[in-house]
């Protein structure tokens, strides 16, 4: 068994050095990428399967969302306690993937078991995402940059704790003044659509105003980059993107005019502004 005791505890302190050294943050979203292997040097155990162990430092109130990939094998996922309890499971399923989705009852150092049969071997991705348990809701009251900086928190972790039913506490936070807003599932960003209507000199004058309200909220560590109107498909778009300069966060904010007018595609309006939050994935 591979059980590597530090691993996510010095990660995520370091994580949070950096973010004092950055702007600070009331939100604290911690996410780690571990590529692992399941070989035949790893344990077995009888009506359990062949695993790897990581000990993690959880919290009381913390929500987690940890999840595996492979293609190798069918993997499971078990959170054991400090008292060698399994706390937590994943569903059975035949998809290539173990899912848990929970809030952390007490405090202490827990197992995190990737799992599978005895025959089980080959590469897998594990991902883990963790959230403080303030980190959840957000106050209807808050202001435009709030909100952004809640979303942006969220972004680190791929939005993977933002909207899943087993920790949702309120509905899916929309940008002030925004008319809509989604996760995107092929990519899992977030969108929120400002404007849908037929006055294009509406629609500038507010893709101008999310321009200067977006940089009002970021700090010096963002770069902004604006691109003129292009053809995409048969409709056109200009963007203004705003990218962190921070090689482990990669986030990015992009703000959509988009012109549906010469389309051959039946739109039902010819204008629309939109705005994308989420995180470059690393390789």
């Amino acid at each position: 068994m591979k059980v590597w005791p530090y691993i996510f505890f010095l990660i995520f302190i370091i994580s949070q050095v950096n973010y004092a050294q950055e702007k600070p943050s009331k939100i604290q979203i911690d996410f780690n990428e571990i590529k692992g292997e399941l070989t035949s040097k790893d344990l077995y155990k009888k009506d359990f399967g062949r695993y790897d162990g990581y000990e993690i430092e959880l919290y009381e109130g913390e929500a987690v969302n940890f999840v595996v990939y492979t293609q190798k094998f069918q993997p499971s996922l078990a959170l054991v306690n400090s008292k060698g309890e399994i706390f937590k499971q994943s569903d059975r399923n035949d998809r290539g993937y173990g899912n848990i989705v929970t809030t952390i009852p007490s405090s202490g150092k827990y197992v995190l078991y990737v799992v599978g049969s005895d025959n089980s071997f080959g590469s897998y991705v594990l991902q883990t995402a963790i959230a403080e348990p303030n980190a959840l809701t957000l106050d209807s009251t808050s202001d435009f940059c709030t909100t952004l900086d809640f979303l942006l928190a969220h972004s680190i972790a791929y939005f993977f704790l933002l909207e899943n039913p087993n920790l949702a506490t309120q509905q899916l936070v929309k940008l002030n003044d925004a008319i809509d807003a989604f996760i995107d599932e092929e990519d899992g960003s977030y969108n929120a659509a400002f404007y849908n209507g037929n006055e294009l000199q509406k629609a500038e004058a507010l893709f101008r105003s999310l321009t200067d309200k977006i940089k009002l909220c970021i700090d010096k560590e963002w770069k902004m980059k604006s691109t003129s109107w292009s053809t995409i498909e048969d409709y056109k778009e200009k963007s203004i993107t705003f990218t962190e300069n921070v090689n482990n966060k990669l986030r990015y904010i992009v703000i959509g005019l988009f012109d549906y007018a010469g389309s051959k595609q039946k739109y039902k309006n010819n204008y629309s502004v939109e705005v994308k939050i989420n995180r470059k994935v690393q390789k």
